[in-house]
Protein backbone atom coordinates (compact mmCIF):
# COMPACT_ATOMS: atom_id res chain seq x y z
CA UNK A 1 0.00 0.00 0.00
CA UNK A 2 1.45 3.41 -0.91
CA UNK A 3 0.00 6.81 0.36
CA UNK A 4 0.53 9.72 -2.36
CA UNK A 5 0.50 13.13 -0.82
CA UNK A 6 2.24 15.44 -3.37
CA UNK A 7 -0.36 16.12 -5.37
CA UNK A 8 -4.54 15.15 -4.79
CA UNK A 9 -4.84 12.25 -2.30
CA UNK A 10 -4.21 9.08 -2.96
CA UNK A 11 -3.39 5.76 -1.65
CA UNK A 12 -3.06 2.79 -4.02
CA UNK A 13 -2.95 -0.68 -3.42
CA UNK A 14 -1.26 -2.61 -6.09
CA UNK A 15 -2.22 0.01 -9.06
CA UNK A 16 -6.09 -0.05 -7.58
CA UNK A 17 -6.60 3.26 -6.16
CA UNK A 18 -9.07 3.27 -2.90
CA UNK A 19 -12.12 5.21 -2.07
CA UNK A 20 -11.26 7.78 0.87
CA UNK A 21 -14.64 8.48 1.52
CA UNK A 22 -15.94 11.96 1.95
CA UNK A 23 -13.80 15.64 2.34
CA UNK A 24 -13.55 15.42 6.42
CA UNK A 25 -12.15 11.65 6.08
CA UNK A 26 -9.66 12.42 3.54
CA UNK A 27 -8.70 15.27 5.40
CA UNK A 28 -8.15 13.20 8.71
CA UNK A 29 -6.08 11.28 6.52
CA UNK A 30 -4.18 13.64 4.63
CA UNK A 31 -2.96 15.32 8.35
CA UNK A 32 -2.07 12.21 9.80
CA UNK A 33 0.42 11.13 6.84
CA UNK A 34 1.52 15.19 7.16
CA UNK A 35 2.75 13.24 10.83
CA UNK A 36 2.98 9.66 10.28
CA UNK A 37 4.56 7.83 12.75
CA UNK A 38 3.27 10.71 15.32
CA UNK A 39 0.58 11.01 17.98
CA UNK A 40 -1.67 13.94 16.94
CA UNK A 41 -3.75 15.35 19.74
CA UNK A 42 -7.29 14.93 19.21
CA UNK A 43 -7.93 18.74 19.56
CA UNK A 44 -5.18 19.49 17.14
CA UNK A 45 -7.29 17.29 14.32
CA UNK A 46 -10.40 19.16 15.28
CA UNK A 47 -8.78 22.54 14.50
CA UNK A 48 -7.31 20.87 11.92
CA UNK A 49 -10.84 20.33 10.16
CA UNK A 50 -12.71 23.33 11.69
CA UNK A 51 -12.40 26.59 12.29
CA UNK A 52 -12.84 27.47 16.50
CA UNK A 53 -16.25 29.23 15.63
CA UNK A 54 -17.46 26.90 12.59
CA UNK A 55 -17.04 23.18 14.61
CA UNK A 56 -20.60 21.45 14.15
CA UNK A 57 -21.44 20.12 18.26
CA UNK A 58 -21.39 16.67 16.61
CA UNK A 59 -17.38 17.15 15.69
CA UNK A 60 -16.36 14.79 17.71
CA UNK A 61 -18.42 12.20 16.46
CA UNK A 62 -17.67 13.12 13.15
CA UNK A 63 -13.75 12.76 13.69
CA UNK A 64 -14.30 9.25 15.97
CA UNK A 65 -16.58 7.98 12.16
CA UNK A 66 -13.78 8.85 10.11
CA UNK A 67 -11.39 7.33 12.02
CA UNK A 68 -13.66 4.28 11.93
CA UNK A 69 -14.04 4.13 8.17
CA UNK A 70 -9.80 4.63 7.55
CA UNK A 71 -9.50 1.68 9.91
CA UNK A 72 -11.29 -0.34 7.90
CA UNK A 73 -10.14 1.18 4.25
CA UNK A 74 -6.38 0.14 5.68
CA UNK A 75 -7.80 -3.37 7.19
CA UNK A 76 -9.28 -4.65 4.10
CA UNK A 77 -7.13 -3.46 1.54
CA UNK A 78 -3.48 -3.20 3.95
CA UNK A 79 -3.34 -7.59 3.85
CA UNK A 80 -3.56 -7.99 -0.09
CA UNK A 81 -0.72 -5.19 -0.24
CA UNK A 82 2.10 -6.94 1.15
CA UNK A 83 1.90 -3.44 3.86
CA UNK A 84 -0.78 -2.02 5.54
CA UNK A 85 -0.68 0.81 7.10
CA UNK A 86 -2.07 0.89 10.66
CA UNK A 87 -4.21 3.79 12.29
CA UNK A 88 -3.83 3.61 15.96
CA UNK A 89 -5.47 5.25 19.18
CA UNK A 90 -2.88 6.58 21.35
CA UNK A 91 -3.16 9.41 24.17
CA UNK A 92 -4.08 12.11 23.57
CA UNK A 93 -5.24 11.39 19.96
CA UNK A 94 -4.33 9.16 17.32
CA UNK A 95 -0.92 7.97 15.51
CA UNK A 96 -1.00 6.50 12.04
CA UNK A 97 1.84 3.88 11.89
CA UNK A 98 3.43 3.41 8.19
CA UNK A 99 6.76 2.74 6.84
CA UNK A 100 7.82 6.00 5.57
CA UNK A 101 9.15 4.89 2.04
CA UNK A 102 5.15 4.39 0.98
CA UNK A 103 4.90 7.64 1.52
CA UNK A 104 6.18 9.79 -1.29
CA UNK A 105 6.74 13.04 1.12
CA UNK A 106 8.85 10.97 3.24
CA UNK A 107 10.85 9.68 0.20
CA UNK A 108 10.70 12.64 -1.68
CA UNK A 109 12.37 14.27 1.99
CA UNK A 110 14.84 11.37 1.94
CA UNK A 111 15.86 11.59 -1.99
CA UNK A 112 16.37 15.68 -0.92
CA UNK A 113 18.67 14.45 1.68
CA UNK A 114 20.76 12.58 0.20
CA UNK A 115 21.11 14.89 -2.99
CA UNK A 116 21.98 17.72 -1.00
CA UNK A 117 24.72 16.07 0.50
CA UNK A 118 25.67 14.45 -2.77
CA UNK A 119 25.93 18.59 -4.08
CA UNK A 120 28.00 19.24 -0.59
CA UNK A 121 30.20 16.41 -1.47
CA UNK A 122 30.86 17.76 -5.12
CA UNK A 123 28.92 15.09 -7.42
CA UNK A 124 27.03 17.50 -9.14
CA UNK A 125 25.83 15.20 -11.42
CA UNK A 126 24.96 12.76 -8.88
CA UNK A 127 23.07 15.03 -7.24
CA UNK A 128 21.07 16.33 -9.76
CA UNK A 129 19.69 12.72 -10.33
CA UNK A 130 18.88 12.79 -7.32
CA UNK A 131 16.90 16.02 -6.59
CA UNK A 132 15.26 15.41 -9.83
CA UNK A 133 13.71 12.19 -8.45
CA UNK A 134 12.64 14.12 -5.87
CA UNK A 135 10.86 16.70 -8.05
CA UNK A 136 9.05 13.99 -10.34
CA UNK A 137 7.46 12.84 -7.35
CA UNK A 138 5.21 16.28 -7.04
CA UNK A 139 1.68 15.39 -9.35
CA UNK A 140 0.83 19.04 -8.33
CA UNK A 141 0.09 21.22 -5.11
CA UNK A 142 0.42 18.77 -2.07
CA UNK A 143 -3.04 17.57 -1.15
CA UNK A 144 -4.37 19.67 -4.01
CA UNK A 145 -8.10 17.87 -3.64
CA UNK A 146 -7.88 19.17 -0.42
CA UNK A 147 -6.99 22.93 -0.62
CA UNK A 148 -9.85 23.08 -3.29
CA UNK A 149 -12.25 22.50 -1.00
CA UNK A 150 -10.67 25.60 1.28
CA UNK A 151 -8.16 23.42 3.23
CA UNK A 152 -5.56 26.27 4.47
CA UNK A 153 -3.30 24.14 6.63
CA UNK A 154 0.49 25.95 7.91
CA UNK A 155 1.86 22.77 7.39
CA UNK A 156 0.92 22.68 3.41
CA UNK A 157 2.66 25.90 3.25
CA UNK A 158 5.59 24.49 4.81
CA UNK A 159 5.80 21.69 1.95
CA UNK A 160 4.99 23.36 -0.68
CA UNK A 161 7.78 26.03 0.12
CA UNK A 162 10.40 23.36 0.31
CA UNK A 163 9.41 22.17 -2.97
CA UNK A 164 10.84 25.65 -4.22
CA UNK A 165 13.78 25.43 -2.21
CA UNK A 166 14.41 21.88 -3.69
CA UNK A 167 14.00 23.50 -7.23
CA UNK A 168 16.62 25.99 -6.69
CA UNK A 169 19.47 23.23 -5.31
CA UNK A 170 18.36 21.24 -8.65
CA UNK A 171 18.40 24.10 -10.64
CA UNK A 172 21.83 25.46 -8.76
CA UNK A 173 23.52 22.08 -9.61
CA UNK A 174 23.06 21.98 -13.21
CA UNK A 175 24.47 25.23 -13.22
CA UNK A 176 27.37 23.84 -11.57
CA UNK A 177 27.19 20.91 -13.94
CA UNK A 178 27.41 23.57 -17.22
CA UNK A 179 24.11 23.06 -18.27
CA UNK A 180 23.07 27.16 -18.39
CA UNK A 181 21.39 26.98 -21.60
CA UNK A 182 19.36 23.88 -20.53
CA UNK A 183 18.22 26.01 -16.86
CA UNK A 184 16.76 28.96 -18.77
CA UNK A 185 13.50 27.94 -19.99
CA UNK A 186 12.84 26.88 -15.99
CA UNK A 187 14.70 29.65 -14.48
CA UNK A 188 12.69 31.92 -16.38
CA UNK A 189 9.51 29.81 -15.44
CA UNK A 190 9.99 29.67 -12.09
CA UNK A 191 11.01 33.46 -11.68
CA UNK A 192 7.77 34.70 -13.28
CA UNK A 193 6.03 32.54 -10.95
CA UNK A 194 7.68 33.60 -7.51
CA UNK A 195 8.89 37.14 -8.30
CA UNK A 196 10.08 37.84 -4.97
CA UNK A 197 12.31 34.69 -4.38
CA UNK A 198 15.75 36.05 -4.47
CA UNK A 199 17.68 33.09 -4.65
CA UNK A 200 15.72 32.14 -7.99
CA UNK A 201 16.48 35.50 -9.73
CA UNK A 202 20.04 35.12 -8.85
CA UNK A 203 20.05 31.96 -10.38
CA UNK A 204 18.81 33.32 -13.59
CA UNK A 205 20.62 36.36 -13.58
CA UNK A 206 23.92 33.97 -13.67
CA UNK A 207 22.37 31.51 -16.14
CA UNK A 208 22.12 34.68 -18.31
CA UNK A 209 25.54 36.28 -17.91
CA UNK A 210 27.35 32.91 -18.38
CA UNK A 211 24.93 32.46 -21.90
CA UNK A 212 26.60 36.01 -22.96
CA UNK A 213 23.39 37.46 -22.23
CA UNK A 214 24.56 40.28 -19.56
CA UNK A 215 22.14 43.16 -20.31
CA UNK A 216 19.07 40.47 -19.89
CA UNK A 217 20.88 39.55 -16.79
CA UNK A 218 20.89 42.88 -15.48
CA UNK A 219 17.43 43.40 -16.43
CA UNK A 220 16.42 40.63 -14.21
CA UNK A 221 17.67 42.59 -11.39
CA UNK A 222 16.28 45.53 -12.10
CA UNK A 223 12.57 44.12 -12.50
CA UNK A 224 13.02 41.89 -8.78
CA UNK A 225 14.22 45.09 -7.46
CA UNK A 226 11.35 47.03 -8.59
CA UNK A 227 8.66 44.32 -7.18
CA UNK A 228 10.41 44.16 -4.09
CA UNK A 229 10.37 47.86 -3.54
CA UNK A 230 6.67 48.41 -5.00
CA UNK A 231 5.26 45.45 -3.13
CA UNK A 232 7.43 45.84 0.49
CA UNK A 233 9.35 48.64 0.64
CA UNK A 234 12.44 46.21 0.78
CA UNK A 235 15.62 46.62 -1.78
CA UNK A 236 17.51 43.68 -2.76
CA UNK A 237 19.52 41.59 -0.54
CA UNK A 238 23.16 42.32 -0.01
CA UNK A 239 23.87 39.21 -1.94
CA UNK A 240 21.88 39.71 -4.88
CA UNK A 241 23.24 43.12 -5.36
CA UNK A 242 26.73 41.86 -4.91
CA UNK A 243 25.96 39.72 -7.53
CA UNK A 244 24.86 42.79 -9.92
CA UNK A 245 28.17 44.61 -9.31
CA UNK A 246 29.92 41.40 -10.07
CA UNK A 247 27.92 41.12 -13.43
CA UNK A 248 28.69 45.23 -14.07
CA UNK A 249 32.53 44.52 -13.46
CA UNK A 250 32.43 41.26 -15.51
CA UNK A 251 34.09 39.84 -12.73
CA UNK A 252 36.30 36.58 -14.44
CA UNK A 253 34.50 34.26 -10.87
CA UNK A 254 31.50 34.11 -12.38
CA UNK A 255 32.83 32.12 -15.52
CA UNK A 256 32.06 28.99 -15.07
CA UNK A 257 35.77 27.52 -15.17
CA UNK A 258 37.20 30.33 -13.41
CA UNK A 259 37.33 28.42 -9.84
CA UNK A 260 36.77 24.49 -8.60
CA UNK A 261 33.76 23.29 -8.16
CA UNK A 262 32.47 23.83 -4.80
CA UNK A 263 29.67 22.15 -2.59
CA UNK A 264 26.53 23.34 -0.90
CA UNK A 265 25.31 23.34 2.28
CA UNK A 266 24.32 20.09 3.33
CA UNK A 267 20.50 19.19 5.18
CA UNK A 268 20.78 18.06 9.08
CA UNK A 269 19.81 14.86 10.44
CA UNK A 270 17.49 16.74 12.38
CA UNK A 271 16.04 20.18 12.74
CA UNK A 272 18.66 21.43 15.57
CA UNK A 273 21.57 20.14 14.34
CA UNK A 274 23.81 22.82 12.59
CA UNK A 275 25.52 22.47 9.17
CA UNK A 276 29.08 22.51 8.14
CA UNK A 277 30.01 26.22 6.50
CA UNK A 278 29.50 25.81 2.37
CA UNK A 279 32.50 25.99 -0.09
CA UNK A 280 31.17 28.50 -3.16
CA UNK A 281 29.43 27.71 -5.99
CA UNK A 282 32.16 28.71 -8.96
CA UNK A 283 31.30 32.07 -9.57
CA UNK A 284 28.07 32.63 -7.92
CA UNK A 285 28.11 32.28 -4.45
CA UNK A 286 32.08 33.37 -4.54
CA UNK A 287 30.64 36.89 -6.16
CA UNK A 288 27.13 36.78 -4.52
CA UNK A 289 27.56 34.40 -1.19
CA UNK A 290 25.23 31.49 -0.23
CA UNK A 291 21.03 32.05 -1.38
CA UNK A 292 20.05 30.01 1.76
CA UNK A 293 16.53 31.23 1.75
CA UNK A 294 18.02 33.11 5.56
CA UNK A 295 20.46 35.70 4.43
CA UNK A 296 20.92 38.52 6.57
CA UNK A 297 18.68 41.12 4.93
CA UNK A 298 18.99 44.99 5.29
CA UNK A 299 15.56 46.94 5.18
CA UNK A 300 15.53 49.77 2.76
CA UNK A 301 12.46 51.82 1.49
CA UNK A 302 12.85 53.67 -1.20
CA UNK A 303 13.52 57.41 -0.44
CA UNK A 304 12.83 59.75 -3.41
CA UNK A 305 12.43 58.41 -6.71
CA UNK A 306 10.27 55.43 -8.16
CA UNK A 307 12.53 52.59 -10.08
CA UNK A 308 11.60 53.12 -13.04
CA UNK A 309 12.81 57.10 -13.07
CA UNK A 310 15.95 56.26 -11.46
CA UNK A 311 19.53 55.58 -13.88
CA UNK A 312 21.93 52.79 -13.63
CA UNK A 313 24.19 55.18 -12.27
CA UNK A 314 21.66 56.18 -9.41
CA UNK A 315 21.61 52.45 -8.31
CA UNK A 316 24.79 51.64 -8.73
CA UNK A 317 25.72 55.23 -6.34
CA UNK A 318 22.92 53.69 -3.83
CA UNK A 319 24.35 50.24 -3.48
CA UNK A 320 28.20 51.35 -2.84
CA UNK A 321 27.34 54.16 -0.25
CA UNK A 322 25.19 51.75 1.82
CA UNK A 323 26.85 48.45 0.90
CA UNK A 324 30.50 48.70 0.77
CA UNK A 325 32.20 45.89 -0.97
CA UNK A 326 34.26 43.95 1.61
CA UNK A 327 37.62 42.06 0.41
CA UNK A 328 37.20 38.92 -1.56
CA UNK A 329 37.07 36.19 1.34
CA UNK A 330 35.96 38.16 4.12
CA UNK A 331 32.44 36.72 5.62
CA UNK A 332 29.50 38.52 4.62
CA UNK A 333 28.28 38.41 8.33
CA UNK A 334 30.60 39.94 9.89
CA UNK A 335 29.19 43.17 9.58
CA UNK A 336 26.07 42.02 10.57
CA UNK A 337 26.11 39.70 13.87
CA UNK A 338 24.93 42.19 16.85
CA UNK A 339 22.52 44.12 13.98
CA UNK A 340 19.22 44.26 15.47
CA UNK A 341 16.16 44.32 13.93
CA UNK A 342 15.08 47.31 11.94
CA UNK A 343 12.22 49.87 13.45
CA UNK A 344 9.37 51.03 11.77
CA UNK A 345 7.42 53.80 13.06
CA UNK A 346 4.39 55.83 11.21
CA UNK A 347 5.60 59.36 12.62
CA UNK A 348 3.28 62.71 12.24
CA UNK A 349 6.12 64.33 9.97
CA UNK A 350 6.89 67.06 7.21
CA UNK A 351 8.53 65.89 4.12
CA UNK A 352 10.59 68.30 1.89
CA UNK A 353 11.79 68.14 -1.69
CA UNK A 354 13.85 70.20 -2.90
CA UNK A 355 14.93 70.12 -6.49
CA UNK A 356 17.44 71.97 -8.31
CA UNK A 357 17.44 71.75 -12.07
CA UNK A 358 20.06 72.82 -14.49
CA UNK A 359 18.92 74.29 -18.07
CA UNK A 360 21.35 73.15 -21.06
CA UNK A 361 21.36 75.70 -23.76
CA UNK A 362 21.28 78.76 -20.65
CA UNK A 363 23.84 80.99 -21.79
CA UNK A 364 27.05 80.14 -19.67
CA UNK A 365 25.96 76.38 -19.03
CA UNK A 366 29.00 74.40 -18.08
CA UNK A 367 28.11 70.49 -19.27
CA UNK A 368 31.50 69.77 -18.21
CA UNK A 369 31.00 70.86 -14.83
CA UNK A 370 28.08 69.17 -13.57
CA UNK A 371 28.89 67.07 -11.63
CA UNK A 372 30.35 69.56 -9.47
CA UNK A 373 27.39 71.89 -9.69
CA UNK A 374 25.36 69.07 -8.71
CA UNK A 375 27.60 68.02 -5.73
CA UNK A 376 27.19 72.04 -4.06
CA UNK A 377 23.55 72.41 -4.81
CA UNK A 378 23.32 69.27 -2.84
CA UNK A 379 25.37 70.04 0.00
CA UNK A 380 23.99 73.84 0.51
CA UNK A 381 20.71 71.95 0.18
CA UNK A 382 21.38 69.80 2.88
CA UNK A 383 23.15 72.03 4.92
CA UNK A 384 19.85 74.16 5.43
CA UNK A 385 17.80 71.33 5.92
CA UNK A 386 19.72 70.64 9.04
CA UNK A 387 20.46 74.12 10.31
CA UNK A 388 16.50 73.85 10.93
CA UNK A 389 16.42 70.77 12.16
CA UNK A 390 15.61 69.10 9.92
CA UNK A 391 17.16 65.22 8.90
CA UNK A 392 18.48 64.98 5.22
CA UNK A 393 17.93 61.19 4.17
CA UNK A 394 18.64 61.23 1.02
CA UNK A 395 19.76 62.60 -2.27
CA UNK A 396 19.47 61.38 -5.93
CA UNK A 397 20.76 63.26 -8.76
CA UNK A 398 18.92 66.92 -8.42
CA UNK A 399 16.31 66.24 -5.83
CA UNK A 400 16.89 65.70 -1.77
CA UNK A 401 14.80 64.30 0.61
CA UNK A 402 14.61 65.70 3.92
CA UNK A 403 12.37 65.29 7.16
CA UNK A 404 11.47 67.15 10.24
CA UNK A 405 10.07 66.14 13.24
CA UNK A 406 7.96 67.75 15.81
CA UNK A 407 10.55 68.77 18.38
CA UNK A 408 10.58 67.68 21.79
CA UNK A 409 8.86 69.63 24.76
CA UNK A 410 11.38 68.74 26.98
CA UNK A 411 15.73 68.78 26.56
CA UNK A 412 17.76 65.81 27.30
CA UNK A 413 18.75 66.95 30.08
CA UNK A 414 15.20 67.05 32.21
CA UNK A 415 14.55 70.68 31.34
CA UNK A 416 11.28 72.50 29.67
CA UNK A 417 12.75 73.66 25.99
CA UNK A 418 11.61 77.12 24.92
CA UNK A 419 8.39 76.90 21.92
CA UNK A 420 10.01 76.13 18.62
CA UNK A 421 8.23 76.30 15.59
CA UNK A 422 6.14 73.06 14.45
CA UNK A 423 8.17 70.44 11.80
CA UNK A 424 5.84 71.92 9.06
CA UNK A 425 6.66 75.57 9.34
CA UNK A 426 10.56 74.84 9.64
CA UNK A 427 10.39 72.50 6.37
CA UNK A 428 9.07 75.39 4.75
CA UNK A 429 11.77 77.58 6.04
CA UNK A 430 14.53 75.28 4.92
CA UNK A 431 13.00 75.81 1.50
CA UNK A 432 13.04 79.47 1.38
CA UNK A 433 16.80 79.59 3.03
CA UNK A 434 17.56 77.23 0.20
CA UNK A 435 16.18 79.60 -2.27
CA UNK A 436 17.65 82.35 -0.99
CA UNK A 437 21.17 81.30 -0.52
CA UNK A 438 21.49 79.88 -4.04
CA UNK A 439 20.03 83.22 -5.47
CA UNK A 440 22.43 85.75 -3.08
CA UNK A 441 26.04 85.85 -3.96
CA UNK A 442 28.28 85.19 -0.99
CA UNK A 443 31.91 85.41 -0.75
CA UNK A 444 34.35 82.81 -1.54
CA UNK A 445 35.18 80.26 -0.80
CA UNK A 446 31.59 79.33 -1.27
CA UNK A 447 30.45 78.43 -4.79
CA UNK A 448 28.29 80.34 -6.82
CA UNK A 449 25.13 79.38 -8.04
CA UNK A 450 25.93 78.10 -11.63
CA UNK A 451 24.38 79.29 -14.60
CA UNK A 452 20.95 78.16 -15.73
CA UNK A 453 19.84 77.24 -12.14
CA UNK A 454 15.88 76.75 -11.40
CA UNK A 455 14.93 76.04 -7.81
CA UNK A 456 11.83 74.12 -7.28
CA UNK A 457 10.30 72.49 -3.68
CA UNK A 458 7.32 71.30 -1.92
CA UNK A 459 6.53 70.30 1.69
CA UNK A 460 3.77 67.63 2.24
CA UNK A 461 2.52 66.91 6.02
CA UNK A 462 0.98 63.97 7.83
CA UNK A 463 2.24 60.43 8.72
CA UNK A 464 4.60 58.28 7.03
CA UNK A 465 6.15 55.15 7.25
CA UNK A 466 9.81 55.50 8.52
CA UNK A 467 12.37 52.92 9.32
CA UNK A 468 15.72 53.23 10.40
CA UNK A 469 18.44 50.73 12.63
CA UNK A 470 19.15 51.73 15.98
CA UNK A 471 22.49 52.22 16.43
CA UNK A 472 24.13 52.31 13.28
CA UNK A 473 23.90 56.08 12.42
CA UNK A 474 22.71 55.84 9.31
CA UNK A 475 19.91 58.11 7.41
CA UNK A 476 16.37 56.55 8.38
CA UNK A 477 14.35 55.73 5.17
CA UNK A 478 10.68 56.86 4.20
CA UNK A 479 7.83 55.88 2.10
CA UNK A 480 4.36 55.46 1.56
CA UNK A 481 1.23 57.99 0.24
CA UNK A 482 3.00 61.39 1.91
CA UNK A 483 5.95 61.23 -0.14
CA UNK A 484 3.86 60.26 -3.30
CA UNK A 485 1.57 63.70 -2.62
CA UNK A 486 4.89 65.29 -2.43
CA UNK A 487 6.37 64.13 -5.09
CA UNK A 488 3.34 64.89 -7.16
CA UNK A 489 3.37 68.70 -5.97
CA UNK A 490 7.28 69.21 -6.84
CA UNK A 491 6.31 67.62 -10.79
CA UNK A 492 4.15 70.53 -11.03
CA UNK A 493 6.22 73.21 -8.91
CA UNK A 494 7.50 76.17 -11.34
CA UNK A 495 10.70 77.38 -10.97
CA UNK A 496 11.61 79.48 -7.86
CA UNK A 497 7.95 78.39 -6.11
CA UNK A 498 7.57 76.82 -2.71
CA UNK A 499 4.40 74.64 -3.24
CA UNK A 500 2.74 73.11 -0.35
CA UNK A 501 -0.25 70.70 0.57
CA UNK A 502 -3.33 71.44 2.68
CA UNK A 503 -2.26 70.17 6.15
CA UNK A 504 1.42 72.53 5.63
CA UNK A 505 -1.16 75.66 4.95
CA UNK A 506 -3.52 74.67 7.83
CA UNK A 507 -0.54 74.11 9.92
CA UNK A 508 1.19 77.05 9.31
CA UNK A 509 -1.34 79.70 7.72
CA UNK A 510 -0.97 82.12 10.72
CA UNK A 511 2.90 82.74 10.09
CA UNK A 512 3.26 81.99 6.38
CA UNK A 513 1.14 84.17 3.37
CA UNK A 514 -0.28 81.23 0.74
CA UNK A 515 -2.28 81.53 -2.60
CA UNK A 516 -4.12 78.93 -4.37
CA UNK A 517 -2.02 76.82 -7.08
CA UNK A 518 -3.59 76.15 -10.18
CA UNK A 519 -7.14 76.76 -8.24
CA UNK A 520 -6.84 73.63 -6.44
CA UNK A 521 -8.03 73.36 -2.93
CA UNK A 522 -5.27 70.76 -2.25
CA UNK A 523 -2.27 72.57 -3.49
CA UNK A 524 -0.82 76.02 -2.03
CA UNK A 525 2.27 78.14 -3.13
CA UNK A 526 4.10 80.06 -0.76
CA UNK A 527 4.26 83.59 -1.12
CA UNK A 528 4.96 85.28 1.98
CA UNK A 529 6.91 84.26 5.42
CA UNK A 530 8.48 86.48 7.94
CA UNK A 531 11.91 86.73 8.87
CA UNK A 532 13.47 83.60 11.24
CA UNK A 533 13.83 85.79 14.60
CA UNK A 534 10.22 87.69 13.87
CA UNK A 535 7.19 86.66 14.98
CA UNK A 536 5.36 88.29 12.01
CA UNK A 537 6.33 90.62 8.70
CA UNK A 538 8.89 90.99 6.31
CA UNK A 539 10.75 89.01 4.40
CA UNK A 540 9.89 88.02 0.73
CA UNK A 541 10.03 84.47 0.03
Amino acid sequence: MRFRMLGPLEVLSGEQSLPLGGVKQRATLGYLLLQANQVVPTSQLLSALWSTDNAPATARKILQNAVWGLRGMLSEHGPAAGAAGELVTRAPGYMIRVDPDRVDLHLFRRRVSEGRARLSAGAQHEAVRLLGEALDLWRGPVLADLVETGTMWPELTAVQNSRLDVLEDYLEAKLRCGEHYAVLGELETTVEAEPLRERSSGLLMLALYRCGRQVDALSVYNRIRATLVEDLGLEPGHELRRLQQAILAQDQTLDLASAPLGTAAPVPAAPAAQPPPAAALPGYRDAAAQFSGHEDRRLLLAAVASPAHRTRSDERQVAVAKWPAQPRGAPVHSRTAVRTAPVAERPHLSVLLVQNRLTPGHNGFRPESMDEDFEHLNAVTRKQIERLGGEPVATIGAVTLGLFRPCSATADDGTRRAQEPGAALRAVRAAAAVRDRLAVPVPQPARPAPPGLTFHASVATGRALVRFQPGDGTAPTVNGALLDLCQALLTVTAPGEIRVCAATRAATVSVVAYGLADGSPSAWRALDLPAEDSPAGGGAI
